[in-house]
């Protein structure tokens, strides 16, 4: 693997020429002039000229020909040609800018992964313990793009023609993680954009460290069902308000979600029978601390979907939410605080709405 990196502004060897052959100084009406490069006759789209007793013929015709790059540089009015082994060339550019991608003295870390997108750019995966920063590195102009910050906590996905696409929980260096969620990066806006994800499998987000919690009401408000909380009286409020743990087990006729830190008001078990076209019904009930993890290996499997935990101590009294459902279907759940209140936003949807949802 790349030791961690910054490609400088010199990331390639750049030349700006105009390809010009002196000739006698006779210009003859209607001459052709053919144009050969190793040998091998090539036809522009715009035809040799002589000019004033100089051949003028296309530069990125010949330069392509010869396996170069090409770009225009609207803004210097540049034509930039660089030739070489493109993942050669950023080898020796990693190597040249060994702290560059640090964001402190201490924090270097290593490219883990890179893909090459389109023709003319690179995407480096910069991590330093559990940051993952993505950077989008221009191979013709050496100019680099801070895409997805750590902050983020994204994963990338997938390259389409013009997006990159990552998976993230947010929750920046607090450990409040969300939902996950999707990122696209578009390649000709320069931009990054956001939107809700839909899942078929199990998922962790939230965290340990959150307040201790108490369980409201459970009810269903159109096609969602809604889970109120509130801060427990005996809390101390330090550290800020974060998400519960919650993990979610998804199987074919039922959603459950375990949630760490929430006490309910009553100890009996609770049911909502909402009129839903989706939800047959709807259970809640306080588990012991000492009830198992349905799907345990989902603290130690890495983001998005997992929580990337090791010797977790899952001590805390806990609630589980059980949606019954009547097909198969695809959820998310959102969520929102406002003082000392929480509210979970489970949405559930018949068909998959796009191909990131899994």
């Amino acid at each position: 693997m790349f030791k961690s990196k910054l490609i400088s502004a010199a990331f390639f060897p750049v030349v700006t020429l105009m390809i010009v052959f002196s000739t006698p100084r006779v210009t003859l009406a209607n001459q052709s002039i053919n144009l050969s490069v190793n040998g091998q006759e090539i036809t522009p789209d715009a035809a040799p000229q002589i000019i004033n007793g100089r051949v003028m013929v296309p530069v990125r015709w010949v330069a392509e020909a010869l396996e170069a790059k090409v770009h225009w540089s609207e803004e210097t009015k540049t034509v930039e040609i660089f030739t070489g082994n493109w993942l050669s060339q950023l080898e020796k550019a990693l190597h040249q800018a060994e702290e560059e991608f640090a964001m402190a003295p201490d924090t270097r870390g290593e490219i883990k992964r890179l893909w090459k997108v389109r023709d003319s750019y690179i995407l480096l995966e910069d991590v330093w313990h559990m940051d993952y920063n993505y950077w989008l590195c221009n191979t013709q102009t050496g100019q680099k793009e801070w895409i997805v910050p750590f902050v983020e906590n994204a994963r990338m996905e997938k390259i389409e023609d013009n997006e990159i696409v990552f998976i993230a929980k947010g929750g920046a260096d607090t450990g409040d993680y969300d939902f996950p969620y999707i990122l696209r990066y578009n390649l000709e806006k320069k931009g990054l954009s956001r939107t809700q994800m839909y899942l078929q499998r199990d998922v962790i987000f939230g965290t340990l460290g959150s307040w201790d919690l108490l369980l409201e009401e459970v009810y269903s408000e159109g096609e969602d069902i809604i889970i109120n909380f509130k801060v427990a009286p005996h809390q101390i409020l330090a550290g800020g308000f974060k998400k519960p743990l919650t993990i979610v087990d998804y199987q074919r006729d039922f959603i459950s979600m375990r949630i760490y830190g929430v006490t309910p008001q009553s100890h009996h078990n609770q049911v909502l029978e909402p009129d839903h076209p989706l939800i047959k019904k709807v259970e809640w009930r306080v588990l012991s601390p000492d009830e198992p993890v349905k799907n345990s290996a989902l603290l130690q499997i890495d983001f998005p979907y997992g929580a990337a935990l090791e010797n977790v101590n899952l001590s805390r009294p806990s609630l589980e939410v059980k949606i019954y459902i009547r097909e198969a279907v695809a959820y998310n759940i959102n969520s929102k605080t406002e003082d000392d209140r929480l509210t979970y936003i489970i949405k559930l949807d018949p068909l998959l709405t796009s191909p990131e949802n899994n």
